[in-house]
C-alpha cells in the first residue's frame, strides 16, 4: 500500500495468491469485477485495495486454472494481506491473529476514503464488520454489502441433514443473532447498505435511504449472447431430436446440491426425456460427483469439464445451453444465475428465496425444496414443451441487459456518492 492519498479499502473474505511483489492470483470473475469498480472510483481514491486473507500455493495450484492475475502496479489494485489461510484456522489460531488484524484495519481504515465490506460470519476473528466499526470510528465512507439472505439456512442444514439439532439450535438463536445485530448496526450508521434481496430491505432498512436492494451482477454488456447464436439456440430448441441441453457451472461443493442435479438429470431420461447435463468447475465434490454420476450409469449424458477462466470465451461456451439447473442445499446467491441470463440460459432450480425472487424475470422455474423428483419432473415437462423454454430464453436476455455489472456499479457510484454529498451537508448544519 503506497501514496499519501487516501484509498477505496475492500475487507473481504475472498482469498488472493501473491506471485511476486506486483502480481496477485485471485478468481477470475472477482478480477473482473476489481477492474470495472476501479474503473468506476476513477480519481476519486488513490488506489483499490483489497485487504484479504493469502491463499497457499497448493491451494493456487489446485485452482489456478479459473484464477486471473492482477499488476498492482499497472492496475492500481493493490493487496494486503491480512494473514495467511493455508488451511481451517483453529480457534487458538484465530484468538493469537486477532490484535494484529485488527491493528492492520484500524490502519487501513485511517488511510481511506471509503472502506466497502460485509457481515463477519466467524465469530472469533470477525475481520469484515470490524472493518466498518473502525471506518465509522475514523469517520470515513462506510459501503456494507449482504449477499445473502442467511436467516433461513440454519433451518435447512438441519432439514437436509447436514447439520444436528444442537448445530441447527446454536445458529439459529446465537450465530444468527450476532448476524442480525451487524446489519441492524450498519442500517443506521453506514453510508450505504447494500442488501441481496427485498426482504432484508424491508426488514433491516424499511424507511432507510441508505438502504439498498442489490443484485450483484459480473456479468458485461459485451458478453450478453449475440443474435446469432440465440437462433441457433432456438432452431436447436425446437428440433425434438436435438436434447435439451442442460448445465451446472460454480464451485463443486456439498451445499450447492450438484449431486440432486446429476440424480434429476438422471431421472429424468429413465423417464423418456432427451435431456444431456454438462457440469463446468471446480472443487472437493469433483470426484464424488464422478463417481455418483459412474454409479448412476450416466456417462453418456453427464459431462465434466473443470474450472474455466470467466472471460469472453467462457460466454461463449455457455452459449449454446438450454436451461441452468441449480439445487442449493440452504440460501443461496450464486451470480451465476444472471451469468445464466447473458449467454440466454434460463433456469430450473429449487424453490429458496433468490431464485423465487428471480422468477419476476420470467427466465425461471423453481420446484420444491429440496424435491429431486419434483426437478426430474419439470425436467421432463420442460423438454416435451420446448416452447416454454424458448420463451424463458428471450426473458432471461432481456433482465441480463438490463441488470449488467456497469449498470449496478454505475448505480452503486451514485448511491454512495449520494450519501457523501448528504453526509457534507448534515455536517455543515
Amino acid at each position: 500500500m503506497t501514496g499519501d492519498k487516501a484509498n477505496y479499502t475492500m475487507v473481504l473474505p475472498v482469498r488472493h495468491f501473491r506471485i511476486d511483489e506486483n502480481q496477485v492470483a485471485v478468481e477470475s470473475a472477482f478480477a473482473e469485477h476489481l477492474r470495472m469498480l476501479r474503473s468506476r472510483i476513477g480519481a476519486g481514491a488513490e488506489q483499490l485495495v483489497v485487504a484479504s486473507p493469502g491463499m497457499s500455493r497448493a491451494a493456487y495450484e489446485a485452482g489456478k486454472k479459473g484464477f486471473a492475475v492482477i499488476d498492482a502496479r499497472e492496475e492500481r489494485i493493490a493487496f494486503y494481506t491480512l494473514f495467511a489461510d493455508d488451511a481451517a484456522l483453529s480457534t487458538s489460531q484465530k484468538l493469537r491473529l486477532f490484535r494484529p488484524v485488527m491493528k492492520s484495519l484500524s490502519a487501513l481504515a485511517k488511510k481511506s476514503v471509503c472502506v466497502h465490506s460485509g457481515l463477519s460470519w466467524d465469530v472469533w476473528l470477525p475481520f469484515e464488520f470490524a472493518s466498518i466499526v473502525f471506518a465509522l470510528l475514523a469517520k470515513r465512507r462506510t459501503v456494507f454489502v449482504v449477499d445473502i439472505d442467511y436467516r433461513n439456512s440454519a433451518w435447512m442444514s438441519y432439514r437436509s441433514g447436514e447439520w444436528s439439532r444442537r448445530s441447527y439450535l446454536l445458529c439459529k438463536y446465537v450465530y444468527d443473532v450476532a448476524r442480525s445485530l451487524q446489519v441492524w448496526v450498519a442500517a443506521r450508521y453506514c453510508s450505504i447498505v447494500l442488501l441481496k434481496g427485498r426482504k432484508m430491505v424491508e426488514d433491516f432498512g424499511a424507511g432507510r435511504p441508505n438502504v439498498k436492494a442489490i443484485l450483484d451482477a459480473s456479468h458485461s454488456e459485451k458478453n450478453i449472447i449475440d443474435r446469432e447464436s440465440v437462433e441457433r439456440k432456438l432452431q436447436a430448441l425446437h428440433d425434438p431430436d436435438q436434447p435439451l441441453k442442460l448445465v451446472y457451472f460454480g464451485r463443486l461443493t456439498a451445499y450447492k446440491g450438484i449431486d440432486r442435479c446429476v440424480r434429476a438429470t438422471a431421472a429424468a431420461r429413465a423417464a423418456g426425456a432427451n435431456v444431456t447435463l454438462d457440469i463446468i468447475g471446480g472443487g472437493d465434490q469433483a470426484e464424488i460427483l464422478r463417481t455418483l454420476t459412474a454409479e448412476l450409469h450416466a456417462e453418456a449424458f453427464v459431462t465434466f469439464h473443470g474450472a474455466m477462466q470467466f472471460n469472453q470465451d467462457f460466454f461463449r461456451v455457455l452459449y449454446p445451453f438450454h436451461l441452468l439447473l441449480a439445487a442449493p442445499l440452504r440460501e443461496d446467491t450464486p451470480r451465476s444465475a444472471l451469468d445464466a441470463m447473458a449467454a440466454g440460459i434460463p433456469y430450473l432450480a429449487f424453490d429458496t428465496y433468490y431464485y423465487r425472487e428471480l422468477l419476476e424475470s420470467g427466465a425461471g422455474r423453481v420446484v420444491r425444496w429440496p424435491d429431486v423428483d419434483a426437478m426430474a419432473r419439470m425436467l421432463a415437462h420442460l423438454a416435451a414443451h420446448r416452447e416454454e423454454v424458448a420463451q424463458m430464453v428471450e426473458a432471461a436476455i432481456v433482465f441480463a441487459r438490463e441488470n449488467t455489472q456497469e449498470i449496478w456499479l454505475e448505480r452503486r457510484m451514485e448511491w454512495t456518492m449520494a450519501s457523501a454529498l448528504q453526509s457534507d451537508l448534515s455536517s455543515t448544519r
